[in-house]
């Protein structure tokens, strides 16, 4: 909530403050604040009632709460500690008190009960609202004067009590001259566009008032060492109108911000965000869990590969509040059944077509294609068609990996009159039907053009084919901008390689030569773990291992087999469950039940019944204070069963400092070759977050487990597969302990860890991997003119380039490290947590590839510095290298090998400091 008009519009900005073109500012007032995104701007403003606190993993940002000094709604916390007598009158228009901050006690409150606790919230500035709402209730210049030093006298209070707090005021330019504070800009309204809350329009702010503003701009620059921010107000619907708003602003030296009246949507300046969340909204799906429809098995991936990230909600669920424009990439509407819409739910996505967002339905209509909504959509009916239907048109992205049937199916018996790109149109006799195409407000795809069974009479994981290319459809529909797009499968432009292993079986006996009788884990121990140091991360199940489990003979064995595993450097440790639930919802539902609908719930531990934070928290506990060396510590759980966890679950996890990884099935071979069995990397609970495996395990490649025993190697198939044409996914070599039973299970273990060693790999813990995924979530990205901005949390570092942008300029760069571009995919190399870059010249000195992390880089007159660390010998090269020397702690390190002009270098040590390349030129 801004300042209420409260005398004419050129009274309400007259100030003027120094231009600074690196500043930009960011206002937001709606629910689900969007942390990450307003984390790129230098002056982020929300309304703290909003959260509960600044989340941890962006305090070292300072936003700046809202704060209304001249007045007060009746719905805040502190509107009871507030006396009738410091009430000056009632602002009618919003329904606030105008405040009496004349009163030395109503500033002591303020002091205490609004700032105190914002502070503690983690808020370092403030930006103050209704600065000059006392003249609503004070007519007299005596009496305006005491409201201004009662206003400089709170705001120098709160300076005092925190030192480091700064201020951006609203308007109160006349204070500024009565305040000791550290202010940082001044706010103001309407320099171009304005609105009109009483008539509900927006109106062009008369050119005399615009030039009275801009004068007091100018006579206000010399006076104040602040920045000065315009706020304009536009349609959501018209974001090219915002942006020349915005443009026109900038011109006067101002920081712009131009946004929706409600403020409760995602506004522009010349920093532009390119909104990442998608929401993708399923109905219909006849299966037990929510996990499984087709919206979650198959929609993730397109989506996130493509760097969004989806907000997932079931089509009678409440659907996010304030303006979504600027917010959301777009809606996916995914329906396993015909009409399901409720009418608040096609009311509520009218209103979202109504403010541009984009929307894309598949499978069914998500509106009544006959009723008026359907008509606001474009839709037309048409009658069944009488003879057989003909292709009329049909785009190259159709029939991707299925040819069309030969009989044509019309699906639903449709036209539609607002295509822009029909991408599928066939006739019957004189009428036309149009199941796939992409119009003036998204797309739609009718089922049977979505996804197709190759076989259609028989249901089984795997025969299932995409009609249409999904990265291609969704890009078009949702309108996606060029971007530079998070990716969670390199590093430093190597493949990211690492390996887990869920605990089952860690007590069977195995077949193995030499090793009949003994526990399988000690022949995966010494026949894998001993000979390959691919970083792997080792799980038990404490209900196996433990003294008092299932197995109190084998205890003592057990135990000390897992010790050596976790003495071992390459491994880390993970928890795999106290009692393995092999249905999570069933098990939680009826803790004290072994059986359920499904089958065996858990393993059968006497006298427990199910609890998930016994079985996450509990278990990693008893890993690290029985198995585990000095120093270490229980990184992960890794989901048992069915690993489709609950959010108690994942809740029990993250609380108590764990990570969480497994489920999905991606598991594309040469005999099933279809992106279905591709899945997305992750799936949000709520409150929560599972991520998922990259790929699938020996149970998956056994036929669960009957054979033949040899066919985890076709895990290599996959690992091939979702490597060209697209990176879809890192290598993860992904088993159980039983795998190390049989000789043939064994051999093909040992056979895909050689296959992974001779791979360009970066290697990595599960947990790293882990930590990406949950930095893909938040990382956002915008646009400065010709220059990008990227922050994350450091831990995803990984950008993927599409080819319609050009390569940065590394001289013109801050955070890249470098780039790749002879793999299926361009990847800039962050150094850390934050990147900008514009295109340009790409003739300076640039990291190629490592296969370890950077932990110190910097771009110098002659070359680079930087400092590697990683899992293996190191393996580095160098781009743009003619004419440079490579230097390690003052020494000369020779390059293996050229190719063109990047330089690669090896060393047997996994750490390497000071590396310092001397360019002659």
């Amino acid at each position: 909530m801004f300042a209420r008009v409260l005398f004419p519009v050129a009274l309400l900005l007259a100030w003027c403050l120094p231009a600074h073109a690196d500043k930009a500012a960011a206002f937001y007032y709606g629910p689900n604040i969007p942390w990450s995104e307003l984390s790129l701007y230098d002056y982020p403003v929300v309304e703290p009632d909003q959260a509960d606190r600044v989340p941890e993993f962006v305090a070292d940002q300072r936003f700046y709460a809202y704060v209304s000094l001249g007045e007060v709604l009746p719905q805040r916390s502190y509107f009871s500690l507030i006396k009738p007598q410091w009430r000056l009158g009632k602002n009618r228009n919003w329904g606030s008190w105008v405040l009496d901050q004349s009163q030395a006690e109503l500033r002591d409150i303020f002091v205490e009960k609004v700032f105190a606790p914002l502070w503690e919230a983690g808020y370092r500035g403030f930006f103050l609202d209704t600065l000059d709402s006392y003249q609503l209730g004070v007519t007299d210049e005596e009496g305006r004067q005491q409201q201004r030093e009662g206003l400089a006298a709170l705001i120098n209070a709160v300076s005092q009590r925190y030192p480091d707090a700064r201020f951006i005021f609203n308007r109160g330019f006349e204070l500024m001259p009565m305040v000791r504070a550290q202010v940082d800009a001044i706010a103001a309204e309407s320099l171009y566009q304005r609105w009109l809350p009483e008539k509900e329009s927006y109106q062009v702010v008369p050119d005399p008032d615009r030039e009275w503003l801009l004068q007091q701009f100018s006579e206000l620059r010399q006076r104040f060492e602040v920045d000065g921010i315009a706020i304009d107000y536009a349609p959501p619907a018209e974001r090219e109108q915002a942006r020349q708003l915005a443009r026109k602003i900038a011109d006067h030296g101002l920081i712009p911000w131009v946004t929706n009246p409600a403020i409760d949507g995602f506004g522009l300046g010349v920093r532009e965000v390119l909104p990442r969340d998608v929401l993708l909204i399923h109905g219909g799906s006849e299966e037990r869990l929510w996990e499984h429809a087709d919206a979650i098995r198959y929609g993730l991936m397109p989506l996130q590969f493509q760097g969004l990230i989806p907000d997932i909600r079931e089509i009678d669920d409440t659907m996010p509040a304030g303006e979504l424009r600027g917010r959301y990439a777009g809606i996916v509407v995914w329906l396993e059944k015909d009409g399901i819409s409720s009418p608040d739910f096609e009311s509520w996505l009218v209103r979202q077509r109504e403010s541009g967002v984009p929307i894309v339905m598949l499978g069914y209509p998500a509106v009544d294609p006959l009723g008026p909504n359907g008509q606001i959509f474009g839709f037309q009916a048409r009658t069944t068609p009488q003879v057989l239907p003909s292709i009329v048109r049909q785009h190259e992205s159709m029939g991707f990996e299925a040819p069309l049937p030969r009989f044509l199916p019309v699906g639903e018996p449709l036209y539609n009159a607002q295509a822009t790109t029909p991408w599928l149109e066939i006739a019957s006799g004189s009428q036309r039907y149009m199941p796939v195409a992409i119009t003036e407000w998204g797309g739609y795809a009718m089922q049977p053009y979505l996804i197709r069974a190759a076989l259609p009479t028989i249901k089984a994981e795997g025969l299932d084919r995409w009609m249409l290319n999904p990265l291609t459809f969704l890009h078009d529909a949702l309108r996606l901008p060029a971007m530079p797009i998070p990716d969670v499968t390199t590093e430093n432009g190597r493949r990211l390689g690492f390996a887990h292993m869920d605990g089952d079986g860690f007590p069977s006996l195995a077949e193995v030569r030499d090793y009949q009788g003994q526990a399988d884990a000690r022949v995966l121990l010494e026949e894998v773990l001993k000979k390959f140091t691919l970083p792997t991360t080792i799980s038990v199940i404490e209900g196996e291992v433990a003294s008092d489990g299932l197995y109190p003979n084998q205890a003592a064995e057990l135990q000390q087999i897992a010790r050596e595993m976790f003495r071992l450097d390459h491994v880390e440790a993970a928890t795999h469950t106290y009692s393995h639930p092999f249905f999570w919802y069933d098990a939680q539902n009826n803790p004290g039940d072994l059986f359920g609908p499904e089958g065996q719930l858990r393993l059968p531990i006497p006298d427990y019944k199910m609890d998930p934070v016994r079985e996450v928290a509990g278990s990693a506990d008893y890993i690290e204070k029985n198995l585990l060396p000095p120093g270490k510590k229980t990184r992960m759980v890794l989901w048992s069963g069915d690993t489709v966890p609950t959010p108690e679950a994942l809740r029990a996890a993250r609380e108590h400092g764990l990570l969480n990884m497994n489920g999905s099935d991606t598991t594309i071979t040469r005999s099933a070759p279809t992106w279905t069995l591709i899945k997305g990397i992750g799936l949000p609970k709520g409150e929560e977050y599972q991520v998922y495996a990259p790929n699938q395990n020996e149970n998956i490649y056994t036929r669960q487990w009957t054979g033949p025993f040899y066919g985890f190697e076709r895990v290599i198939e996959t690992f091939e597969m979702t490597e060209s044409p697209y990176r879809f996914k890192p290598v993860d070599i992904y088993y159980h302990t039983y795998i190390a039973s049989k000789n043939a299970s064994l051999e093909s273990l040992v056979t895909v860890y050689q296959w992974a060693q001779d791979q360009p790999l970066f290697p990595l813990f599960a947990s790293e991997y882990v930590r990406k995924v949950l930095d893909f979530n938040q990382m956002a990205i915008a646009r400065e003119a010709d220059r990008w901005l990227v922050r994350g949390g450091g831990e995803l570092r990984t950008l993927r380039l599409p080819e319609s942008l050009d390569l940065p300029d590394m001289g013109n760069s801050e955070g890249l490290a470098g780039y790749r571009v002879d793999k299926p995919g361009r990847y800039l190399h962050m150094q850390g947590a934050t990147a900008s870059w514009k295109a340009g010249n790409h003739k300076r000195p640039y990291l190629q590839q490592a296969n370890a992390r950077l932990t110190d880089f910097t771009q110098t007159r002659s070359g680079l510095a930087f400092s590697l660390k990683g899992y293996a010998g190191l393996e580095f090269a160098i781009g743009n290298a003619e004419g440079c020397t490579m230097r390690q702690a003052g020494k000369r390190l020779a390059p293996v090998r050229r190719e063109g002009s990047v330089y690669h270098y090896r060393s047997a040590k996994h750490e390497l400091t000071e590396l310092r390349l001397q360019c002659s030129q």
